[in-house]
Parts: C-alpha cells; sequence; structure tokens
C-alpha cells in the first residue's frame, strides 16, 4: 500500500503544478492583453488629439484673411523723418483690416529693401522682439536693440486695427542703412495661422 499512496501523494502534487502553471499563464495573458489595451487606446487618442489640431489649424488657416489698409513712416515721436540732408524713419506704422472670419493675430512684420536697392534692409519683428539680417542673410545685432511691434493683438472679425502696428526701426545694424524717405520696401505680414500678405510701399516722410 505504501507504494500505491507515495503515488497518489506524487499525482497530487502533479496536479497542484499544473493547476498554478494554468493560473499564472492566465494572469501573464491578462496584464499583457490590458497593457496592449491601455497602450492602443492611448495611441488612438494621440492620434485623435493630433487629427483634430490638425483639422481646426486647417480650417483657421481658411478662415484667416486679412488686408493692409495704410501706413506710415515717421522719425522719433511722429515727427517728420529726418535729418534733412539724408531723411531716416525710424517709425513705421501699419493699419491693418481683419475682413476673415476669425480674429486676426499678426505674428510677424518683416521689412526688406526693394530688389536692386543699394540700401540692403531685413528686420523680421515679432510681438516681442527683432533680428536684422544682413544680404547674405546671417543675423546681425543692432544698436540701439528696439522691441517689437506693438498694435491691437488680436484684431475682431470685420475690424480695423484700432492702433497701428507699429516698430522702431534701429539706425545702426552692422552697415546694413535704415529706412530712407523715397526709397521702395518690401512689406511681408505672417498672420497667426499661416497666412502671408506682402506688399511694396516707398518710404514717406
Amino acid at each position: 500500500m505504501k507504494p500505491i499512496l507515495r503515488f497518489g501523494r506524487a499525482m497530487k502534487r502533479r496536479g497542484v503544478s499544473e493547476l498554478v502553471g494554468t493560473l499564472l499563464m492566465v494572469a501573464i495573458t491578462l496584464v499583457a492583453g490590458a497593457a496592449a489595451f491601455s497602450w492602443v487606446n492611448g495611441q488612438t487618442n494621440s492620434s485623435e488629439n493630433i487629427y483634430g489640431a490638425n483639422a481646426a489649424a486647417g480650417v483657421n488657416y481658411l478662415q484667416e484673411h486679412f488686408a493692409p489698409i495704410t501706413e506710415t513712416f515717421t522719425g522719433a515721436a511722429g515727427a517728420a523723418c529726418g535729418p534733412l540732408a539724408a531723411p531716416v524713419c525710424t517709425i513705421a506704422n501699419f493699419w491693418v483690416f481683419n475682413n476673415g472670419r476669425v480674429p486676426f493675430t499678426l505674428a510677424s512684420l518683416q521689412i526688406q529693401s526693394a530688389p536692386g536697392s543699394s540700401n540692403p534692409l531685413n528686420i523680421v519683428f515679432t510681438s516681442t522682439s527683432f533680428t536684422a539680417y544682413n544680404s547674405g542673410g546671417t543675423a546681425i545685432s543692432c544698436s540701439p536693440s528696439t522691441p517689437g511691434f506693438s498694435g491691437t493683438n488680436p484684431i475682431p472679425v470685420n475690424t480695423l486695427s484700432a492702433s497701428a502696428y507699429s516698430v522702431t526701426i534701429p539706425t545702426s545694424c552692422g552697415g546694413v542703412n535704415a529706412v530712407y524717405v523715397g526709397l521702395g520696401y518690401i512689406i511681408t505680414m505672417t498672420g497667426l495661422y499661416g497666412n502671408v500678405v506682402q506688399f511694396q510701399v516707398t518710404a514717406n516722410g
């Protein structure tokens, strides 16, 4: 009887081991499945958010429209550009009409010399700062330093900007000339959603 008893105990141990193994496999499968579900669900939410953001950006781009209405160039505090021997303008003002379907926010404003000019100028203003470039496209330092543009931002739909977008043009930028009365300049305005309006003006004084 003893051999039979030992065999019976061995069978019981074997049965318990197989049960524990099965339970462990089930547990591992459930944990792996839950992890996979969480990852897939997270990826789905991320993709949905990215798609939604891209769609919204596309819609806003299509609904963003604006048009520059007028511009003025002056010296400091609104005085005439000077000195008289070589009139230099240090302030440029631009009024914008928002004819789109979303509030208009100006992201950047660029002033460049017209093609063929012997007085290279290329300055990009944002709402907080500016960067000047030489004719080779390299950023250069300016003195005195100036802030970015000021003005009403954003502009409501179907509204003319209550105040001008005003920029202070530095008078010395590593050999790059300032804005001179009578010369042509290309103005590039970029909206918050990526629309670009470019036009050419002659600096008045």
